[in-house]
């Protein structure tokens, strides 16, 4: 594989002139672009209908010709995850980008309105925001199951932006098992097997303890309704006092010391089990928990915006000097 270098003056002149051009709602191509989500700094992100979308609503990402290795480098990565038929990570539409008016490259994403962790945690406790250990293992098991799965591809995928805002759920109601890991705008791969993630270079272990402590700040949001603290132990004090010892140990996990060494660390499951036995009612809260619109009125156009705003990127660390075959 061969290092380019993206030209980012010529990226951003197309960007603008991209902009300037599509003042929604406007038509490009087959497809009618309803209104701009959001802009990043190498592309545009719309609501859009039409072409593969058909008559549904769908999330369109576009940008021009010098930033495209980073959109094509973004959708080889979801591609990837979706052939190793990775449970959680959202595919894209279409598996190669499709080039609008000679100018323009699209990766086609699909529309998701179900809000996300932090919403479904405020709209299943009325606002206390204290859901337990229980809840907090269950979501654990299905985020932590997919990150474990990135890390088990032939290039394993870490994400290094673990936390509940980056968890989606593809519609309200639907239940914690369809809990949907998104935004991974920083993924990095690596070049070295889950076997030598022990022993991993300095840098790898750092991105790979990145999203123990992650996960750790996952588990004590979700069970406490609060963030970790800046100092002293973060001991969410739940109740369970093996919860509380693995969230600690996530928290407090170092690259090349104590803790776990990843989110595959078989010791980390061990001690999720652990923490689970020690629940008195261990049955699945499932779909249990009533769904509820989580914006009241018209809600489904401002969770599909937040959804695609989640969903942009997909551009590794490495997204700046992209790789490309």
């Amino acid at each position: 594989m061969t290092a380019r270098l993206i030209d980012h003056r010529l990226g951003s002149v197309e960007l603008e002139r991209l902009a300037d051009r599509l003042a929604t709602p406007c038509q490009l191509g087959a497809y009618a672009l309803d209104g701009l989500i959001c802009r990043t700094s190498t592309a545009l992100v719309f609501v859009a209908r039409g072409g593969a979308f058909g008559s549904e609503e769908g999330v369109i990402k576009l940008t021009g010709r010098a930033y495209s290795p980073l959109l094509d480098h973004e959708l080889r990565l979801l591609n990837w995850c979706r052939e190793a038929d990775v449970r959680g990570v959202v595919g894209p539409v279409r598996s190669e980008l499709e080039w609008l008016e000679n100018d323009a490259a699209a990766m086609l994403l699909p529309f998701l309105d179900g809000g996300d962790l932090v919403q479904w945690i405020g709209a299943h406790t009325n606002g206390s925001g204290n859901l337990g250990p229980r809840v907090a293992l269950e979501v654990g098991e299905h985020v932590g199951g997919i990150l474990r799965t990135l890390l088990q591809l032939p290039r394993p995928l870490v994400h290094r932006d673990v936390k509940p805002q980056n968890v989606l759920l593809a519609h309200p109601g639907a239940p914690l098992a369809a809990l949907t890991l998104i935004d991974l705008d920083v993924s990095e791969e690596l070049d070295i097997l889950p076997e030598q993630f022990g022993s991993a270079p300095r840098e790898v272990a750092e991105s790979l303890v990145g999203d123990v402590r992650g996960f750790g700040e996952l588990l004590f949001d979700v069970a406490t309704g609060r963030d970790p603290p800046a100092q002293g132990p973060p001991n969410p004090n739940s109740g369970n006092a093996a919860f509380d010892a693995l969230v600690e140990k996530c928290l407090t996990s170092v690259a090349g010391g104590p803790g776990y060494t990843s989110v595959a660390d078989a010791g980390l499951w061990l001690d999720m089990a652990a923490a689970l036995d020690r629940e008195p009612d261990r049955t699945p809260v499932g779909g249990s928990l009533p769904g509820r619109p989580l914006v009241p009125g018209g809600g489904r156009r401002y969770l599909a915006v937040l959804a695609a705003s989640l969903l942009i990127g997909l551009v590794a660390a490495v997204a700046c000097k992209v790789l490309i075959g």
